[in-house]
């Protein structure tokens, strides 16, 4: 059972990037559930089609169309189809990402680029692509899903902490152009989030586990606050969701 009210984005449509699986798919579902029309984006139109028929059959109204963020023309298309089927769009989440771990002498120049390029300049391509064809006339709210790892260094993730730090950055940048236009721009920085892709593979590659992990449903839930009107007036800022993890420098163990 939620805690917000079932209704609290009804008539309202959310494009979430990454969509199709992870955090991205929890995003969606969260904002379907709460009356958001959904359009889930990502390269693989058969993974696409699949998450949007589990959200279909949970009375979610969902549009699946495939793109890569990192290219304008086909992120243009997905704002293009999107206003045609449902004439609108109010919220936009950045969240389709790339990560591999790897050690610097380990990254290549190409592996290096291919996940900026996804990261940032992919956040920059759907924000920009969706300011242009709705949200400046119309105002509405981004949420860019980004990483703890502006303020120290973090081993095997050396090309996800540049990216992410760089959409840190442009959430704020966004936030103060664009807040006279009734936009409002915030990102949320998950910490060791448990049944995800990334944190499989990091333990793969490290050797570490974490024993406290937050749930997708964490992320969701932080990112659905920051679309409501119960946060109106909160703009520019990076949402920690970590239990705490990254101001704990003893590592104590976390409840929740």
């Amino acid at each position: 059972m939620s805690i917000f009210n079932d209704n609290l984005l009804r008539g309202e449509v959310a494009l979430v990037t990454g969509g199709g699986t992870g955090i991205g798919k929890e995003i969606a579902r969260t904002l379907g559930r709460h009356g958001a029309r959904i359009v889930i984006s990502s390269r693989r139109q058969e993974v696409l089609d699949a998450a949007c028929e589990e959200l279909r059959a949970e009375g979610i109204e969902c549009l699946a169309v495939a793109a890569d963020v990192r290219e304008p023309d086909a992120v243009e298309r997905v704002i293009e189809t999107t206003l045609a089927r449902f004439k609108r769009l109010d919220i936009v989440i950045n969240n389709a990402a790339g990560n591999f771990p790897a050690s610097l002498d380990n990254i290549s120049y190409n592996g290096f680029k291919a996940i900026v390029d996804i990261d940032l300049l992919g956040t920059y391509n759907v924000s920009k692509a969706s300011y242009e064809a709705w949200l400046k006339q119309h105002g509405g709210r981004i949420v860019n899903i980004s990483a703890p790892f502006e303020h120290w260094g973090v081993a095997f993730q050396a090309h996800v902490a540049a990216a992410k730090t760089g959409v840190d950055s442009l959430t704020r940048t966004c936030a103060v152009e664009w807040a006279p236009l009734g936009i409002r721009v915030n990102s949320v920085a998950p910490g060791p989030i448990g049944d995800t892709e990334g944190m499989d593979r990091f333990e793969s590659a490290t050797g570490k586990s974490r024993a406290a992990l937050g749930s997708k449903q964490d992320i969701a839930n932080a990112v659905l606050f920051l679309v409501s009107d119960g946060a109106r007036f909160i703009n520019g800022v990076n949402l920690r969701v970590d239990g705490g993890s990254g101001i704990d420098m003893l590592k104590m163990p976390v409840s929740s």
